[in-house]
This record gives C-alpha cells, structure tokens and sequence, in this order.
C-alpha cells in the first residue's frame, strides 16, 4: 500500500506521475482479480485441474496478463497460498492469549483452524495441495504442508522442553502427520456436515495422546 501511496501522491506533480500511477492501480487491479480467480478455481477444481488460460478467462483479463505478474501456474498457486497463511494467522492469533499448555494450545490451535475453514471453505484443504511434485526446477519455496509442518515442530519442540511431550518424539515428523490429519480430518467433517467442537475434542485427544509424555 505505501508503494501506491507513493505513486498516487506523485501523480498529483507531473503527467509522468499520473500515467505510472495509473499504471500501477492497473496493475494491482488485474493481480487482485487474478488471484481472486484463482483462489476459486484452486478451491472448485484443485490445482491440478486448473490451468492458467483458466484462471484468465475467470478473471476477465486476457491471457498474456497471467504471465504479467505470474511465470507459471505454481508461481500463482504460491501467491494464493501466501495469502491464505496471512489471513489464517489472523483467525489464530484470536487464539493465542488462550495458548499455554499442550492440550489447551492444541485445542485453540485447533478451534482458530475450524473457524477460518468455515469462513473460507475449502481453502485450506486447496492450499495444502502438493503441488512441488510438478515443478520440473527448485522453486527456492517450502510448500505450505512443508512450512505449517514445520510451525508444529516448532511448538513441539517448545512442549518437549516443558516436559509435556515425550523427547523421543520426532518433532518435524510429528509436525507432517498432524498436518495431514487437520486436512483429512477437516475434509471429512466438512463432508459429513459433523459438529466441530466434537472434531476439535476427538482431534486434540488423538494429538495430545500421542505426543504427551507417558
């Protein structure tokens, strides 16, 4: 936003300014309507069955605009699960003065998860999509599995220390089994249209039981 301020304000001194402003709202314009694109047919159709020329004709912009601000579909699939995170971290930071110890950390966890799943259904289970198995080069990026994975080793780690999870514990492994089990898990909730606070116990149970010092 402060780049657009920037380029606004300039517009105002010189024709230059105005046309680069003009060019930049644009700009902006078409990435938001791309992304908005994508993030629907990410979640309608999955990444695998949606194509760039897609993802253009959702938007409403022409197909060569993809490859303006995208150089291929992961790069845009990246962009969006970019955005998801952000928003997530918004539901669970609601959580986080409720955050302490390891079975009522992973039930709030749990709760901010379910409460962005029902605001953006299916988001969640679209981001989680490994896509890195089509890139053909190193994309330099962690998937999202690989960095949420990686957010619950982290906090393993932390309970390990307090004494509440077992050392033996494999914290990076531990943290992909839980992921996957929040995705599958959700899904299957969301399928069969069961109650969320009964999901959020069962999984905590499944989580602490298996994590917690014996």
């Amino acid at each position: 936003m402060a780049v657009l301020e920037v380029e606004e304000g300039a517009a105002t001194s010189t024709g230059v300014g105005g046309v680069r402003g003009g060019v930049s709202r644009r700009k902006q314009e078409s990435r938001r309507k791309l992304l908005a694109a994508a993030r629907k047919l990410f979640v309608e159709r999955g990444y695998h069955e949606t194509r760039p020329q897609d993802i253009s004709r959702e938007a409403g912009v022409g197909h060569g605009t993809f490859y303006l601000h995208f150089e291929d579909k992961l790069a845009c699939f990246l962009a969006f699960t970019d955005e998801a995170a952000i928003e997530l971290e918004y539901f669970l930071a609601q959580h986080v003065g409720r955050v302490g110890r390891l079975e009522d950390s992973v039930r709030e966890i749990l709760r901010g998860i379910f409460e962005y799943s029902v605001a953006h259904p299916g988001v969640i289970s679209a981001a989680l999509t490994d896509a890195s198995v089509l890139s053909t080069s190193d994309i330099g990026k962690k998937m999202p599995m690989t960095r949420w994975a990686e957010g619950w080793a982290v906090l393993i780690e932390k309970w390990k220390a307090s004494g509440e999870v077992s050392p033996d514990i494999d914290s990076r492994l531990a943290g992909h089994l839980i992921v996957g089990a929040i995705k599958q898990g959700g899904g299957y909730a969301a399928r069969e249209n069961l109650d969320t606070e009964k999901i959020i116990d069962g999984m905590t149970m499944l989580f602490v039981r298996s994590l917690k010092k014996q």
